[in-house]
């Protein structure tokens, strides 16, 4: 818990002004959760009477893969999501219920594309390769379609299609990585391998949420400032911290109203392209799991 805190506390102090990343209070709250990290692996290993992870199922490389691919996957998803609302709400002018749909496009295609890999798995009785040959690739194609596709002027299909690709992608990977640990792993630590995958989610999610907010803070003002009127240069600081009500009482198609899309379409570039380079990660993470058969007999009867 000490390094957790110490580790990810400093990127939200960051973002609140509490903190600046050249700060002896971010830089010293960094290294010291990073090391805390490995005293907590020497404690577990070495002095612990009762272990909290079994060791001997979380050195497995299988294991470390899987969890390293959770992580990567969320950093990923929030590095682009966390402020995905707000985007398509304002950049496209699209009313509430239209801005809901959009953003449940990943709940509901993941959803649905989880059922057909199952189906796969069922017929085939691997998943490994799946997910490294298709999933991951398919992961890249639609976080870099937003890089390009995060602007007014490019319309919203490609917004859509981007998201398609990555429902898919996510619906595969997801369930990958639980099947990955699910298979390394006995009876008794099956339970405990899907913690450390609900973990390793929890850490990946938060680092892309810090590094999310702090690419807004300060693209955005940036960006808007770069194309706002000149007779509107001290109304800056306003339209960014009045957020998204603010930012739509400007009517679509003036020119504030255009620096406003200008500077949501920059900050969600950085962080699509953020998203897109952490998955380079993936490629090993998955590489190094073992292509378990899911057909494996199950003992029946009672165990001593």
């Amino acid at each position: 818990m000490a390094a957790f805190i110490l580790f990810l506390l400093p990127f939200s102090m960051e973002t609140y002004g509490r903190a600046q990343y050249h700060s002896a209070t971010f830089i010293a709250m960094v290294v010291i959760g990073f090391c805390l990290f490995f005293v907590f692996a020497a404690w577990e290993k070495y002095f612990a009477r009762v272990h909290f992870i079994r060791w001997e199922l979380f050195k497995q490389r299988t294991v470390l893969g899987a969890c390293s691919l959770a992580a990567v996957l969320y950093f990923s998803f929030y590095c682009w999501d966390l402020y995905y609302y707000y985007f398509v709400y304002v950049v496209f002018d699209l009313t509430v219920a239209k801005t809901g749909y959009m953003t449940q496009i990943y709940n509901v295609g993941s959803c649905f594309f989880s059922v057909v890999f199952g189906l796969y798995v069922r017929l085939t009785k691997q998943f490994k390769y799946a997910c490294l040959f298709f999933g991951l690739p398919l992961m890249f194609i639609g976080a870099g379609l937003l890089i390009h596709f995060r602007g007014a002027d490019q319309g919203i299909g490609g917004v859509i299609g981007a998201q398609i690709c990555i429902a898919f992608a996510g619906g595969m990977l997801v369930i990958g990585e639980d099947m990955a640990v699910m298979a390394s792993a006995d009876h008794d630590g099956v339970p405990m391998m899907l913690s450390l995958i609900g973990l390793s989610t929890s850490v990946g999610g938060s680092i892309g949420y810090a590094v999310a907010a702090a690419i807004n803070a300060n693209v955005f003002p940036a960006a808007l400032r770069s194309r706002l009127p000149a007779d509107m240069q001290a109304q800056a600081d306003t339209i960014f911290l009045g957020g998204y009500l603010t930012q739509t009482t400007y009517a679509v198609g003036s020119p504030t109203r255009d620096a406003i899309d200008y500077a949501w379409g920059q900050s969600q570039r950085g962080g699509a392209i953020a998203a897109t380079c952490v998955l380079v990660l993936g490629i090993p993470a998955i590489a190094v799991w073992k292509n378990y058969r899911v057909d494996k007999k199950q003992n029946k009867g009672t165990m001593f």
